[in-house]
């Protein structure tokens, strides 16, 4: 688009048509913040969906619907747009499944190398006692 000075003159032609729209400031000036900003009825946007092209007649009457009788969002409604998707008791019951199988592994290995330290020790403490036996016996 860089390159392409058709597409660079209509761009700055919609920017000069956006400026002379919302006055001298721009839209940027008439915006949701600025304190002469009003919001449109719902009659004029009525009629910008009306001269919307490529909608169905099933959407329109939807959006009119919507535009004219606004219902007041549902908890459903809510935990659609901003909720995450729920789990199921399968979901937690296997995630738990698999938490007790790692810990068990854990705690398997844990069991054999604490017994395989003690087995080492009481060796080590049976070789000592022989050596010193040994010892006394030469010394006696």
């Amino acid at each position: 688009m860089a390159e392409d000075p058709l597409n660079q003159q209509a761009f700055a032609q919609d920017v000069e048509a956006a400026a002379a729209a919302g006055g001298p400031e721009g839209f940027a000036g008439a915006g949701p913040g600025h304190p002469d900003f009003k919001m449109p009825s719902a009659e004029e946007i009525w009629k910008l969906v009306e001269s919307m092209d490529g909608i169905s007649d099933a959407e329109r009457d939807e959006l009119r619907e919507s535009i004219f009788n606004p219902k007041p969002p549902s908890p459903e409604d809510f935990m659609r747009q901003y909720g995450q998707p729920g789990h199921s008791s399968r979901e937690y019951m296997i995630f738990f499944v698999m938490l007790a199988l790692i810990l068990l592994v854990f705690a398997l290995f844990g069991y054999k190398l604490y017994k395989s330290l003690t087995e080492k020790e009481l060796k080590k403490q049976e070789k000592l006692k022989t050596k010193q036996q040994k010892k006394s016996k030469k010394s006696n």
